[in-house]
């Protein structure tokens, strides 16, 4: 399993990628939930993001749109150094926070 950022870990089997999510458990133990499936890394890279700004905006850490803003782009260029550490670096990364479904990389 990797460490994305935060509490985010990325593991995978044969057939797809699973993005879970790190937490303690009253024993003081770490436990992971799985929050999402994915065929593609950058998909599940580009969910992470998304989870993450939702989460800032919830606990009320981004109060402005341009902090958003800002932790959006940082988290932008933190998962893409990722991917450009693996793949070619011509692969862009936005249109995977888009959904768009012909961006390939793993």
């Amino acid at each position: 399993m990797l460490k994305i950022w935060n509490d985010y870990y990325l593991d995978a089997s044969r057939v797809c990628y699973t993005l879970k999510k790190a937490h303690t458990k009253a024993d003081g133990g770490v436990e992971y939930n799985i929050c999402t499936y994915h065929t593609r890394l950058e998909e599940a890279l580009a969910e992470a993001v998304r989870r993450t700004i939702r989460e800032g905006v919830a606990s009320g850490e981004l109060k402005e749109w341009e902090q958003v803003r800002a932790e959006l782009q940082r988290l932008e260029s933190e998962a893409r150094g990722l991917l450009q550490s693996i793949c070619s670096a011509d692969k862009d990364f936005a249109p995977a926070l888009k959904n768009d479904r012909n961006n390939k990389c793993a």
